[in-house]
């Protein structure tokens, strides 16, 4: 025996009073403690109130039979081995209970040198399992600590969120500006799961043409289109068992939309010229920049599919507001991108150390990411300068990248005077009669309800 017997306990659910007493004296001798339960329902109940490495369990109980408390032992999540006991020729039940999670059997009358093996080789088990958590969980908490970077409060909360969600199987949007690291949350959430053995497949719905989406997405049979040349397997299904990350799903047409939504519904897809309904076993998270409570108002998001995919929100805050993280990233990025780029620094210059500070960041820690690794590159001193930054990102493509945001900006302002000029109009025009003015502009009632109350319009 490799374990210390004395730090496991055993429960003995058995109404036998011959076998209670038995077992009992065997497992004194081993040296184990253990508790008995003369019913199935006793036995529930004592799960529920103290920690087990084994039980030991009778087939037949009043209340509850052994293959429904082993049942309820693998539902309700427990780890620990079961060990049934039965009748004499009842292989067959044993069997069964194998096939229900159960570790082992041995029938009745019981081999004393049978049993001692049998449970000692079950605690055995345990322990290296819990050995092998154990080590997952510490392999896990240094992932994240090199991972992420979060002594700001907003980003510890997001990781926080992260670290609770993941111990459940509900959908999360994660939103936050461009750049913040959404995805990065989102493989915390399946790395910390019950999933993270398996896939965990990421999709940027912008960034792939909608005539293409749908293809990867659901996957396609042979001849579903021209070109389609063999079966293919979507993302849905490599997803399985493990989880799908759709990043910017604001982007999805609401054709798209209304498809994924009875993906959440039914748990089913269908290829692309396909008949036969999949069935589909994979967790969604989801990722934003954008305000889905105002797409939803203009009709490009389904309130529905918002319901769904936002059952856990988790936001993600720019790095302008992560002041205490900006010098830690910075280290970070310094340190990774030196040793991939063969190049030896003392650090960061204070004066550097303070442009990051007032500097605004709008692309985020993907911007700083991609600046060190550019000044590593151009870097003459001993230490990253503010001379070198301060070029990179004032007369570099940074600054274009402003100018480009700031003209978005004004065009979308530009667009929002138009729309409310026109919607104006329509109102005037038909003496503020909804439906007409709706029927005008073309767009719905509702639409148009949304429109006027976005832009104050409403009397």
């Amino acid at each position: 025996m490799t374990f210390a017997a004395g730090k496991h306990k055993i429960l003995i659910a058995d109404d036998d009073s011959s076998i209670q007493f038995f077992l009992g004296e065997l497992l004194k001798k081993e040296g184990f403690q253990f508790d008995i339960a003369g019913t199935g329902p006793e036995a529930v109940e004592r799960l529920k109130n103290e920690d087990y490495s084994l039980v030991l369990l009778d087939e037949k109980m009043p209340g509850m039979n052994g293959i429904e408390v082993l049942e309820r032992v693998k539902s309700s999540g427990y780890q620990m081995p079961v060990i049934l006991i039965t009748a004499y020729g009842s292989k067959e039940l044993a069997m069964r209970a194998i096939r229900h999670g159960a570790y082992d059997f041995f029938t009745k009358p019981v081999d004393i040198e049978i049993v001692r093996t049998v449970i000692n080789r079950a605690i055995e088990k345990y322990e290296l399992q819990k050995e092998i958590e154990t080590l997952k969980a510490e392999s896990l908490e240094k992932t994240l600590k090199d991972e992420i970077i979060a002594e700001s409060e907003g980003m510890k909360r997001a990781v926080e969120l992260s670290k609770k969600v993941a111990a459940t199987d509900v959908t999360v949007l994660i939103t936050g500006e461009s750049g913040t690291g959404k995805e990065l949350i989102a493989r915390i959430i399946h790395n910390l799961s019950d999933r993270r053995d398996n896939p965990f497949v990421s999709v940027n719905c912008a960034a792939i043409p909608e005539a293409l989406l749908e293809s990867e997405l659901f996957g396609y049979e042979k001849g579903a289109f021209t070109g389609a040349t063999r079966q293919h397997i979507g993302k849905f299904e490599r997803a399985s068992k493990g989880s799908i990350f759709l990043d910017e799903i604001g982007d999805l047409s609401l054709g798209l939309q209304a498809k994924l939504l009875r993906v959440l519904q039914d748990k089913e897809i269908e290829h692309l010229g396909g008949t036969k309904p999949l069935k589909v076993d994979m967790r969604l998270v989801s990722a934003t920049n954008k305000d889905l409570n105002a797409a939803v108002a203009d009709g490009r998001f389904r309130d529905d599919l918002l319901y769904r995919v936002r059952v856990f929100e988790i936001n993600v805050p720019p790095l302008r507001e992560r002041k205490n993280d900006i010098p830690l990233l910075a280290d970070h990025f310094l340190k990774k991108y030196s040793r991939a780029l063969g190049k030896k620094f003392k650090g960061i210059s204070s004066s550097a150390t303070r442009f990051f500070l007032n500097y605004a960041w709008p692309g985020n820690v993907r911007e700083m990411e991609n600046l060190i690794q550019r000044a590593i590159i151009l870097e003459e001193d001993s230490a990253i300068t503010e001379e070198t930054i301060a070029e990179l990102v004032y007369e570099g493509g940074d600054r274009i990248k402003r100018e480009e945001i700031k003209a978005k900006d004004r065009i979308e302002k530009i667009k929002a005077m138009e729309e409310k000029k026109l919607i104006m109009d329509a109102l005037t025009q038909t003496r503020w009669k909804r439906t007409d003015a709706a029927a005008c502009l073309g767009i719905s009632r509702k639409s148009l309800f949304n429109k006027m109350k976005k832009y104050g319009l409403q009397n």
